[in-house]
């Protein structure tokens, strides 16, 4: 009994403690924040499963090693390279991002690879390009997809 109440306040001492620690921590439901460039959005298969980097617009060439990484970043300072598998995922990462945004999909097409790459950056088939198409419409998501393949 002394036990089972000890636990008990050492629980509840250390709760508050417990809940500042999670709220400076980024959580995966916050909204990302503003990019002076929009999002840049690449895919590619692996394995049978379509996988997906949402990035931060900037004015330089992305490597194929910072897009395929699987680690994702959220940074404190806006830098967002954001990596998932599968429909569903990107589809919840693009609900994070503002209305308004500017977000492009880039498939087929890669500035200087340092060597013939394992991984094509490439758009899936049409059936997913539309379905994350619509969904990003429907979020408000000034949404542009390229293909150069």
């Amino acid at each position: 009994m002394k036990r089972l109440l000890f636990f008990l306040i050492a629980g509840l001492l250390l709760m508050p403690l417990l809940a500042g620690c999670s709220s400076t921590a980024p959580t995966t439901q916050s909204p990302l924040p503003h990019s002076m460039k929009g999002y840049e959005l690449y895919s590619w298969e692996d394995a049978g499963q379509w996988h997906f980097t949402l990035i931060t617009g900037t004015n330089r060439n992305k490597t194929l090693e910072e897009i395929t990484t699987g680690e994702s970043i959220e940074s404190e300072n806006g830098w967002v390279n954001i990596h998932v598998v599968g429909v569903e995922a990107i589809k919840s990462v693009l609900s994070r991002v503002l209305a308004g945004e500017w977000v492009y999909w880039t498939g087929g097409w890669f500035v200087n690879p340092p060597e013939p790459a394992a991984i094509q950056l490439v758009l899936p088939p049409e059936d997913i390009v539309n379905e994350i198409t619509a969904y990003a419409e429907q979020l408000g998501l000034d949404f542009s997809v390229a293909d150069f393949g």
